[in-house]
Order: C-alpha cells, then sequence, then structure tokens
C-alpha cells in the first residue's frame, strides 16, 4: 500500500471521527443544577392558570429533590412571566435562554400566544402543558417542541359525538378570536359535516365586539345548539350573560373547560351556566389532587396536573440523558397522573390508551361528570 494511499485513509478516518461527533447533539449533563425555565402566565389574561402552573411545577420540583435530585444533582426552576402575550413570551424566552442558561423550557399558553418556539435552540427541548399542538406544530412542524395537552381534534369528536347523540342537527359557533380558537372552529365544522350537523352560523370574537348582535342572530337561526369557547373573561361575561337574558332560541349551550372557571368567578351568576355541557381534560389521579389540595388548600385548576407531568417528563429526560432528545422523546413512555401511561406522536402530541377528556355539566349550580 502506497504512502499516499495510507494518508488518504488516515484523512478520510478522520473525517469520519468528525462528522460522527459533531453530529452528535446529546445534550451534556450539567456541571451544576439542572435548570428548566418556566415562561409562565402570571400577569394578563392567563394568568389564573400560570399561578396554578407555578404551584404545580414547584410541588413537582420539590418531590424531584427530595428524592435526591436528578443523577444527584438539584433540579432548579427559573420562572419569567410571559405576560399572557406573543411579545412577552418572546421576550421570557430568550432571556431564560440566553442569560440564565436553561437546559429546557416549558411553555404555558403556547398555542394563543406562539411565537415563542422560534426562540429556542433547535437541540433544547419545549413543552408545554397547556397548548393545542396542531396550533403549534402545524403547518410548520418543531421537532424539539411538544405539548401534554389533549388534542384539540380530540375535543371537536367528543363535542360532536356528544351532539350526535342527543339529536342535534343545526349548530352555532361563536368563539373567541385567536389561532387557538381558530383551529377549534376548522376541527368543529370538519367533525359536523362528517355526522350530518349542519353550521348555521360563526362568529369568531374580540372582546370589544357586540355580543348583543351575535344573539340576536342565533335568536333568529334557531340551533338546536350553540357552542362557546373564550378564555377572555370580558367576552364570556358579554356573550353567556346577553345569550341567558336575550335568546328566545335558548338552545342548549356547549362549552369548554374554560366555562369552570366562569362558575366560580365573581363576575357570573350561576343561573347563566346552567345546564350548560363542557370538555375539559382528563381528571388526574386522585393521589395527585389530594397531595396538591392539602399543600395548597384548594382543589387543582385545570393545568396544574399537566404542569405537574411536564416537570417530571423533563426530569426523566435529564435522567437519562439521550443522544437523540427528538427520537427519544418520539420512543419513551412516560408516567403522568393525567392521562396515565404516555407517548408522543409525530408532532409533539400525546398519545394515550386512556381517555384524554372528561365531559361535565353545570346543574343545580354544581359541576357534575356526564356518565
Amino acid at each position: 500500500m502506497s504512502k499516499k494511499l495510507i494518508s488518504v485513509i488516515i484523512l478520510v478516518a478522520i473525517v469520519v471521527v468528525i462528522v460522527v461527533l459533531s453530529g452528535n447533539n446529546a445534550v451534556k449533563q450539567p456541571s451544576g443544577p439542572i435548570k428548566i425555565g418556566a415562561a409562565l402566565a402570571l400577569t394578563g389574561d392567563a394568568a389564573p392558570w400560570g399561578e396554578e402552573s407555578l404551584r404545580a411545577s414547584d410541588m413537582a420540583v420539590d418531590e424531584i429533590n427530595a428524592r435526591g435530585g436528578i443523577q444527584g444533582k438539584k433540579l432548579e426552576l427559573v420562572i419569567e412571566d410571559m405576560k399572557s402575550s406573543t411579545s412577552g413570551g418572546v421576550s421570557a424566552v430568550t432571556k431564560l435562554v440566553n442569560v440564565d442558561n436553561v437546559n429546557a423550557v416549558m411553555y404555558t399558553w403556547l398555542d394563543s400566544y406562539e411565537g415563542a418556539e422560534s426562540s429556542v435552540p433547535a437541540s433544547m427541548l419545549m413543552i408545554s402543558p397547556d397548548a393545542a399542538i396542531e396550533s403549534v406544530n402545524t403547518p410548520v412542524n418543531h421537532p424539539n417542541v411538544f405539548s401534554l395537552w389533549y388534542r384539540t381534534v380530540a375535543k371537536a369528536q367528543v363535542t360532536m359525538d356528544a351532539m350526535s347523540s342527543s339529536n342535534v342537527k343545526t349548530l352555532y359557533i361563536v368563539l373567541q378570536h385567536d389561532s387557538y380558537y381558530t383551529k377549534l372552529a376548522e376541527f368543529l365544522n370538519a367533525e359536523a359535516a362528517k355526522r350530518g350537523i349542519t353550521i348555521v352560523g360563526e362568529d369568531l370574537l374580540n372582546t370589544t365586539d357586540d355580543t348583543k348582535t351575535v344573539v340576536a342572530k342565533i335568536s333568529a337561526q334557531k340551533p338546536d345548539a350553540v357552542f362557546f369557547g373564550s378564555y377572555d373573561e370580558q367576552l364570556s361575561v358579554n356573550f353567556i350573560k346577553r345569550y341567558y337574558e336575550l335568546s328566545k332560541a335558548k338552545s342548549p349551550l356547549f362549552s369548554d373547560e374554560f366555562v369552570e372557571q366562569d362558575l366560580t368567578d365573581k363576575n357570573f351568576s350561576p343561573e347563566w351556566l346552567e345546564g350548560v355541557k363542557y370538555y375539559v381534560p382528563a381528571t388526574p389521579s386522585q393521589a395527585f389532587s389530594d397531595k396538591f389540595q392539602a399543600r395548597f388548600g384548594h382543589v387543582p385548576m385545570f393545568s396544574a396536573d399537566t404542569t405537574y407531568d411536564t416537570v417530571n417528563v423533563l426530569a426523566k429526560y435529564f435522567s437519562d440523558m439521550p443522544s437523540d432528545p427528538v427520537s427519544y422523546m418520539g420512543k419513551t413512555e412516560f408516567d403522568t397522573v393525567t392521562y396515565g401511561k404516555i407517548t408522543f406522536d409525530q408532532i409533539g402530541g400525546i398519545v394515550s390508551t386512556n381517555p384524554a377528556i372528561t365531559e361535565k355539566e353545570i346543574t343545580g349550580g354544581k359541576i357534575n361528570p356526564i356518565q
């Protein structure tokens, strides 16, 4: 073998080694504490849920550290207020990544306040405890972004199944105008068509829009049912109060998880919500609910359990420290208090054999599960 050929072989071997090493995206175990950057909605419209997420994440971190941390290292939560806004979210995540040097990011309400996912390096995991993944990762898929929330299409399917079994033939849809509810409207329309339910009207409303006009349109149409969805308190008060007072049709009202908070809000009268059927994430394990209530003095609101699960998913990830983070997330089974065992699919959404949604109804001013 000639010296020239030997030199070429050595050069090729060196290049191969360099390529292999540079292609290894393993996240190196931090020398100090493992830091989760938590961009939470602590002010603004989503603050009640952001505060609940803070409680749940604190509880999860305390439990993990009490067990010895992760591979002997302390787990640390670095908190930034994303202020229930897109700009606030981008600023919060940018600081967490570039200034605080966190090892992963947890972000609340990524579906309504999107954009921050582009501020996270592709090699860093970003998990939302309460974002509809279809609104985040379609049409553009961010392989390092995941969510512990149930699929939006599942809400549409459960809603339309319930309406179909109640012989609903015509439906009017009223939703808050944002990216999440726009996506839900698409799914509601598609699932209604499959079941022969006709959408006779649809309105996407901003906070300042005239709900009286919308209620008048509903009264004129006299649909078999109305679906209303909003997390904005002012919009919800304006619509639900006027619907109760002015609607001559009095069509049955269907809604989503946010109506559960309306029932306990001083600005709502329980009689406005009487008979409303709605859909919430799966009921968490009783053990989680009991210890949360023992620590904080109230039953956990929705998103508390999925936030707790998010911290534990990240803890397992850092404990295993995979060489290929994205592949690892798609192949690994995680234990959760919300859905039992889960995996993640190709767009970062949960997959579980257990139901992801619970159906409930407000009767007698109380919340009751629908059997």
